[in-house]
């Protein structure tokens, strides 16, 4: 019995493997777990006892959970670099002003369509909290998720409003990049703020399908098609054509001061 109650508790609280928990003993503990993760991914074993795809499983869930502890119980999370995980593979990106920070992984449970993770940082008051922000389930789920890169701002009064801009990816040459708004009301996070407006109504993202292929040729990576000017509060994207072709016209959307609108 007390076997079993040493077990939970380290499964339920891993900062107790550490004493008092620096951000530095976190990111190699979340290092392990991306490790871990990868070597199941990659495992060519010929150990008939073993399944790859269930240890793959596990450890995104191993990641996924101790993300989430330290992420709401440790507020120095919020602001520290996490250098060595980014080099193994974690994208962490952080808001201006510091309050909102979205770290994505690849699940590695895919093939040529990538299914990414997002845990969603954010600072209300003086606490952190954090939560879940996709679920992505192979063969199940359509959206196969985003890896957040950027995330831009705008104020409406005194609210803040955050524009996360990801990638999906769903084969070499089928690709997604979008921004969507969150706001942090009531100490809670909104992941679905209503902020752009299109032609459908007033909706939470905005985005656009395009073939990788002919932007292939441009240096950075991830490949950037979504501009935000700030001083002016425009959001541009592409125009692509239904071919998927990225073409150098933009269709540009403006702040009015409530939601964004496309400009005529």
């Amino acid at each position: 019995m007390r076997r079993l109650l040493c077990i939970v508790l380290l499964l339920a609280a891993p900062a107790l493997l550490y004493g008092k928990t620096t951000p530095k003993a976190i990111e190699q503990e979340l290092v392990r777990d991306v490790k871990r993760l990868r070597y199941w991914a990659d495992y060519d074993g010929a150990d008939a006892r073993l399944s790859p795809e269930d240890s793959l499983t596990r450890a995104n869930e191993r990641l996924r959970r101790h993300l989430l502890y330290y992420t709401t119980t440790e507020p120095a999370t919020l602001s520290y670099a996490f250098a060595v995980l980014q080099q193994e593979g974690m994208t962490i990106t952080t808001a201006p002003d510091g309050r909102l920070r979205i770290y994505s992984w690849d699940t590695q449970t895919g093939g040529t369509m990538h299914y990414f993770d997002n845990v969603v940082q954010f600072r209300a008051g003086a606490r952190v909290g954090a939560r879940r922000l996709t679920t992505p389930l192979p063969g199940a789920n359509p959206d196969a998720g985003h890896s957040y890169f950027d995330i831009f701002t705008v104020q409406r009064g005194a609210q803040t409003f955050y524009l996360a801009y990801g990638q999906a990816i769903y084969s070499t040459h089928d690709c997604y990049q979008q921004v969507r708004a969150f706001t942090i009301e009531n100490g809670q996070l909104n992941a679905d703020a209503k902020l752009i407006r299109t032609q459908s109504g007033l909706r939470n993202t905005l985005g656009f399908s395009f073939d990788f292929f002919s932007v292939v040729d441009r240096p950075e990576r991830p490949v950037r098609l979504i501009s935000y000017e700030a001083r002016a509060r425009v959001l541009a994207i592409p125009v692509v054509w239904s071919d998927g072709k990225v073409t150098d016209r933009r269709i540009r959307y403006a702040f009015n001061g409530t939601v964004f609108v496309k400009q005529l």
